[in-house]
Parts: structure tokens; sequence; C-alpha cells
């Protein structure tokens, strides 16, 4: 065989700004078959079904996550690394379940609108945060895409524009927020430190096990949950939107900041926004449509100005 001038084909990794998109694409499709699936459930059993689907789901990946992880020698480096995984995890679940119920309780206190826009709150939180916590510079193009970002889903979120008023849940969706940037803001730090498996199954792990706890007095409602009606959704929304997405998340994480990697997430009501068209009628007005194209206009103007060499500033520093 002739093998003058051939070359070993060369694997390139995926840029994690394209992995990380498809988080918000599972996020946004498992918004309606939520929506259904609460018509049938209640919304700590839902919560408690999809968590724990989404942990036995990272447990059947979990051979394909390890070998996707670098090579490491086993000893005292890499036991540190697994306990910080353990402790990192449990305060990611408790982030992720208090987003959820403070999301949810808020939810039944005020409008869908308000919970909507007051949620999104969180692509503007997450950038002072991890100002706040760690320091981080924000360049001026992220802080452009945020600003753009913020005014797309406002328009987005709100079904009229004369429809936002104050209701007594507002706070409660707002401390919803704030849990949701200080989560992407902790995965952002602790994802390029710990194997991205161990983060992702101790993550989901602590969030089933806390829904778990919270529904031990009403059930798990099995007999509702195994209709044929019900269960597909569970699948999709547990499966895919919280074990898949999840973990996707993380793996995108160890690679782009945090305020990269929010101005992304924010594409989840954009997708949610076409899924719910598509599958359960739901119209957008046009200035819903105007944010929308303000939405991604910030997605694709934040990984252009990514992917230029100079703007090394929205990348992680490197770990030591």
């Amino acid at each position: 065989m002739d093998t003058v001038g051939y070359r070993r084909p060369v694997r390139r990794r995926v840029d994690a700004g394209l992995l990380i998109l498809l988080t918000p694409l599972l996020w946004g499709a498992a918004f309606p078959a939520s929506k259904i699936a609460l018509r049938h459930l209640p919304a700590f059993a839902f919560m408690a079904w999809t968590r724990t689907l989404g942990f036995v789901t990272i447990l059947i990946l979990l051979p394909v996550l390890r070998r996707s992880e670098p090579k490491s020698s086993a000893g005292p480096r890499e036991s540190s690394r697994r306990l910080t995984a353990l402790w990192a995890g449990a305060l990611l679940g408790a982030l992720i379940f208090a987003g959820y119920i403070l999301q949810t309780e808020g939810l039944v206190r005020t409008t869908a609108t308000n919970a909507a826009f007051i949620t999104t709150l969180y692509v503007v939180l997450t950038p002072i945060l991890a100002s706040l916590v760690f320091g981080h510079r924000i360049p001026a193009a992220a802080w452009l895409s945020v600003v753009v970002s913020m005014a797309g889903l406002l328009l987005l979120s709100l079904r009229s524009l004369t429809a936002f008023h104050l209701h007594s849940g507002d706070l409660l969706v707002l401390a919803g927020a704030v849990a949701w940037s200080g989560h992407i803001v902790a995965v952002g730090h602790f994802s390029p430190r710990v194997p991205g498996w161990a983060l992702a199954l101790s993550q989901m792990g602590f969030t089933a096990g806390f829904q778990l706890i919270a529904i031990a007095g009403g059930g798990l409602h099995v007999g509702k949950a195994l209709h044929a009606d019900v269960w597909p959704l569970l699948v999709l929304t547990g499966v895919f939107g919280s074990g898949v997405a999840f973990t996707i998340q993380i793996l995108a994480q160890r690679s782009i900041t945090a305020t990269r990697a929010v101005i992304l997430l924010a594409g989840e009501a954009l997708f949610a926004a076409i899924f719910s068209a598509i599958w359960i009628d739901e119209r957008l007005a046009a200035h819903q449509w105007i944010g929308a194209l303000l939405v991604l206009g910030a997605m694709a103007y934040s990984e252009r100005s990514a992917r230029r060499p100079r703007e090394a500033l929205l990348e992680p520093a490197s770990i030591p």
C-alpha cells in the first residue's frame, strides 16, 4: 500500500460554545412537555421524577463519560479532586433544587408573564456574581451581549407590553433567578477543576435526593406518572432535560466562562417559544418575535467575539 503523502486524520474537538447550545435546546423542548405533564402530576412529584430520571441517566452514561475524561494517575491529587466533586455537587444540587422550588412557589403567587421575565434576570446577575465572587473581568463585548440579550428576553417574556404588574410572588422568582445565576457561576468555577462525570453525577444525585425528601409526605404519584400520556413527557424532561442537558452544561463550561455560557443558555427562552408554538400552539406577538431576534443576535455576537484571538478575556484563566 502506498503511504506517501498519507496523513492520519486529526480528530477535532467540538467547540464548547456549540456544545453548550444543546442545553438550552433540550430545556426549550422540555418547557412545553413540562406544562403538559404538570396537568397530571403535582409540581413536587414532577420535579422528583425528572431529577431522579436525570440521575439514573447519568449513571447509565457513566462509562462513556469516564472514557471521555483525560487520563490521570491515581493518587492523593485524584482523590482530592473527587472529594471536591462531591461537595461541589452538593452545592450545585442545592442551587438547582432552590432554583426550581423558588420559581415554582413564586409562580403560584404571580403571573406567568412576571415569572418568565424575572427569571431571565439571571442573564444580568450571572456576570455580576462572577465578578463579585471570583473577580472575573467581564469584557465590554460580553456586557453588550448581556444587555442585548436582556432586552430580547424582556420582549420575549411579556405577552403584552402593558402586562407587567408587581405581585407577591415576584421576590420568590427573583430569589430563584439568583439561585440559577449562582449555579452557572459555580459550574464555571468547579467544572475545569474536577472530573466532569463526577461533578455531573454528584450534582444530579444531590438534586434528586433533595427533591425526594421534599415529597416525602405527598408521594411520587406512581400511577399518574406511568400513565401513557405522562411517562413519555417525563422521559423528555427527565432523561434529556435533566440528565443530558445539565451534563452537557458541565462539560462545556470547562472551557468557557460563566458570562459566555449564560448568553448561550438564554437561548432556552427562544427554543421554548419555538417548541411551544409547534407543540402546544402558543403563538408569539410581533414584539416577542423582535425579542427572539435580539436574543439570537446576542448569542451570535457573543460567539463571534469569543472566537477573536484578542478576546482572550472571554475564556477562563488557565487552571494550575
